[in-house]
């Protein structure tokens, strides 16, 4: 069982933090394609993983991209690209871009899943889509290992739960297979090798399926499942559960290799892997508004209060695992410095606002959030608005 160790921030650390993002944002239509009912919707939006592209998935089943010059350039310079509809007119649910950004995946409202093939040469994107589900998708997760292949989850009615796994291979677009999973809902599911993947259950377990089959082939026990990770540098499955645990799996023996146990229950969890002489690390949001790091290999855990003020239902690592962004249920974003723990920015959405997913870009300086408005809020480092002025002022002079 790991320690606590002493927290490293308090409210009384709250002078002496640094404000190192900035809010910033883009609304996602133009006044003449206002819709009859009202405005554009950004109901998800997504970081290509190796360009300065922003995808942004709208109410009217279209995809705005926003471009940059490069990932340092301002937001407020990053320019509208081209725009694409799904032929459905169905409000668009999630998005995802797979390992190499040459497939960006939707998966929207009435059930149907897309995906486009990103041709850099032209930027052009080739359609492709099917409407196996008949409810909202409530997700599209691509494999790491394999660029083609990725999964999606929606709760079919009149049926248990099921994820679909498609292979968006160009040779062969139409290959979907049904993983019949036998239970009431499925929370959450992640990748965890080239053909498998860990799937979490209303009824406390954790499902292990393999691509080609069509039922689990192994069945974990963790009461009060919520969160399944996959951590890349410990090769564990990480899982986190209302009862207040975090538990860690051995992928090859199918059990529990380590856990620690909370006071509060536990809403989300996200990994980072282990950086030069530090811990691999395991963050957690709990009902009570606090943010748990375990360090795994050390075997101990810190809390970190003050923060929130309600149930923290997202954490999210930056890819370079510089900040920690942690999101409640108010909506309140907070960014942790992972150097020493501190608070460097936090910020309260309007009343207006419905917060859902939170996205970092692939060098960790801009976090977008889709707001359910016609507005993606992106948040920022500082010193990329201070390039900007000075810019201004340059071509001013």
């Amino acid at each position: 069982m790991a320690k606590e160790s002493e927290n490293c921030w308090t409210d009384d650390d709250d002078d002496d933090c640094e404000r190192d993002f900035r809010k910033t944002g883009q609304t996602c239509y133009k006044e003449e394609e206002r819709l009859s009912d009202g405005e554009e919707k950004v109901f998800d939006c997504a970081f290509h993983p190796s360009q300065p592209v922003l995808a942004c998935g709208l109410s009217s089943g279209s995809i705005r991209l926003f471009r940059g010059h490069d990932e340092d350039t301002p937001f407020a310079r990053w320019t509208p690209d081209d725009r694409f509809r799904v032929d459905a007119p169905s409000h668009i649910h999630c998005l995802a871009w797979n390992v190499d950004g040459t497939r960006l995946a939707a998966g929207c409202f009435d059930g149907t899943v897309v995906v486009w093939h990103y041709n850099n040469s032209d930027t052009s994107l080739i359609p492709f889509q099917a409407k196996e589900h008949n409810l909202a998708v409530f997700a599209v997760i691509w494999n790491r290992w394999n660029r083609n292949l990725f999964a999606s989850r929606s709760r079919d009615e009149g049926e248990l739960q099921r994820i679909l796994i498609w292979n968006s291979d160009l040779d062969d677009l139409y290959d979907c297979e049904c993983l019949e999973l036998g239970t009431k809902f499925v929370w959450d599911f992640e990748w965890i090798s080239s053909t498998r993947l860990a799937a979490s259950t209303y009824e406390g377990s954790i499902l292990i399926c393999d691509t080609g089959t069509d039922v689990p082939i192994s069945r974990l026990f963790h009461s009060g499942v919520f969160n399944v990770r996959w951590h890349f540098a410990l090769q564990y499955i990480v899982s986190c559960s209302t009862d207040g645990s975090i538990k860690v799996w051995s992928k090859k023996r199918h059990k529990d290799v380590g856990n620690i146990q909370l006071d509060n229950r536990i809403y989300c969890v996200d990994c980072h892997g282990i950086r030069s002489g530090e811990a691999a690390l395991i963050a957690s949001g709990l009902e009570d508004g606090t943010v748990v790091i375990w360090h795994v290999t050390e075997n101990r855990f810190q809390t970190l209060n003050g923060g929130h003020s309600d149930a923290v239902t997202r954490v999210s690592f930056s890819p370079d695992g510089q900040y920690l962004a942690s999101l409640d249920n108010e909506e309140k974003l907070i960014i942790w410095s992972t150097k020493n723990w501190v608070i460097i920015f936090q910020h309260i959405k309007s009343i207006s606002e419905d917060w859902s997913h939170i996205r970092w870009n692939p060098t960790s300086n801009k976090l977008a959030i889709s707001t359910n408005s016609s507005q993606v809020h992106v948040f920022e480092l500082e010193d990329e608005f201070e390039d900007c002025i000075d810019s201004s002022e340059d071509q001013t002079s």
